[in-house]
């Protein structure tokens, strides 16, 4: 009996840990955050950061042909400049670098 409480308690802990994560932090493949720079020329975003709640800056890669909404990824330099948040679904590539699949508004 002594066991069972024990495990209930340790099992409404983790979900209580687990459940009030951040939105912006990188655990589940999103993350939400302000466009701080745009690499690349005018029509070809060849890399970008986001800088989260947190205060952590994530480099992207973008994969070949992303878009932005169904737009030119080159939107994010409007990003930069408006301060409007977006969120980023990304893979990790083999090298650990982050690759972004999707680009949205908030």
């Amino acid at each position: 009996m002594r066991r069972a409480a024990l495990s209930l308690i340790l099992a409404v802990i983790l979900v209580s840990v687990v459940g009030c994560s951040p939105s912006d932090t990188a655990s589940d493949n999103t993350l939400s955050g302000v466009v701080t720079e745009v690499s690349g020329d005018l029509t070809t975003v060849t890399g970008f950061v986001v800088l989260s709640r947190d205060g952590s800056s994530h480099r992207f890669t973008p994969i070949d042909g992303l878009l932005f909404e169904g737009g030119p990824l080159s939107h994010l330099r409007e990003h930069v400049v408006t301060g409007q948040t977006v969120v980023v679904t990304f893979e990790s590539g083999p090298s650990g670098e982050l690759i972004a699949v999707q680009v949205q508004d908030t």
